[in-house]
């Protein structure tokens, strides 16, 4: 693999987070044909799939500007021979461990198109996945990402919709599988959506110090929600998955504390964003840390927040009480 990777110190930095990735690069060599679709295809990968080589031929047909195929291990000797079949494809290999935001963030870097699709190889991948029709009255909508409605293999219906609300100050998150075309949603189900690229890198792409898939996931959508931007669902959009699907770990932890310093502490004001001081206790009590590694967090979280007070729209509190009102 050394002969053919470029070692790589890549992928966009997060607006909270400047820690870069580790990673060999195989593939992307320029197709001859021209794109059907001002859309690139990321393709999270678990290598547990044996129609890989189908999928990736059946993303080809489909007219994307870019693939991009995400490996989730480095060790696996196959990616060599599939560069080789599918030279216009571009794989990331990951040479340490990484969240899937982190990864993504790695390939988006790479695109150059107006909007890209997230996909995994756990979900049936037809030539026709998306057409060119399709993507065009899809990204008239000019929302950060439309979310499809997601289908069993036995055509049971996903619940992709979540909607916020809150108990004694703390954030709960109710999920739906009923739906309508552009029924807002607080995060796309697993990552799958077809994302607008440029409010993408404005919003800072996920957190690296996240190291938590979900909580990157929420962290990006609500901080996309609170600074002016929409997530919403699609009903003429459609993916299948093949197999199960296994639900991402939401287990509060060190991620989850980061979350809360970013999304739920800011208080709205004068259409400006900061977190006020009294809050550390609060914070401190939902800590397991001690107290001078407690307040460290918080003095960035407060540094953060002050450095984009301006690009807030809203607070967390004004999101959830307002949701669904429009």
């Amino acid at each position: 693999m050394e002969a053919l990777a470029e070692i790589a110190m890549s992928g966009m930095s997060s607006i909270f987070n400047d820690d870069q990735l580790n990673c060999a690069i195989l593939g992307g060599l320029k197709s001859d044909a021209k794109p059907l679709l001002n859309v690139s295809a990321i393709l999270l990968n678990s290598g547990n799939s044996h129609l890989r080589l189908q999928k990736l031929e059946n993303l080809s047909k489909c007219g994307f500007e870019k693939i991009v195929s995400i490996e989730s291990d480095h060790n696996n000797y196959n990616i060599e021979d599939f560069a080789q079949k599918m030279p216009h494809v571009k794989f990331i290999i990951p040479l340490e461990k990484a969240a899937d935001g982190d990864l993504i963030n790695l390939a988006v870097s790479e695109i150059s198109s107006e909007r890209f699709l997230i996909l995994r190889d756990s979900l049936n991948i037809t030539p026709n996945l998306l057409s060119p029709a399709l993507a065009e009255r899809l990204s008239a909508q000019k929302v950060f990402c439309l979310v499809p409605r997601i289908f069993s293999r036995n055509g049971q219906t996903f619940p992709v919709r979540f909607e916020p609300s809150a108990k004694n100050a703390i954030l709960k998150i109710d999920s739906s599988s009923q739906i309508f075309d552009g029924a807002p949603t607080l995060f796309p189900f697993n990552f799958f959506g077809l994302y607008d690229t440029k409010k993408f890198k404005e919003l800072g792409g996920y957190d690296g110090e996240i190291k938590n898939s979900y909580w990157q996931n929420l962290d990006l959508s609500f901080r996309a929600w609170l600074w002016g931007e929409k997530i919403a669902l699609s009903t003429s959009f459609a993916l299948s998955c093949e197999d199960g699907m296994t639900a991402m770990d939401s287990t509060p932890d060190l991620s989850q504390l980061r979350f809360f310093l970013k999304n739920m502490a800011p208080v709205y004001k004068n259409e400006r964003a900061e977190i006020p001081v009294g809050r550390f206790w609060g914070y401190k009590a939902r800590s397991c840390c001690g107290l001078f590694e407690a307040f460290s967090q918080f003095a960035a979280a407060r540094l953060w927040v002050r450095q984009n007070r301006c690009r807030f729209k809203m607070d967390a509190f004004k999101l959830i009480s307002e949701w669904g009102r429009e």
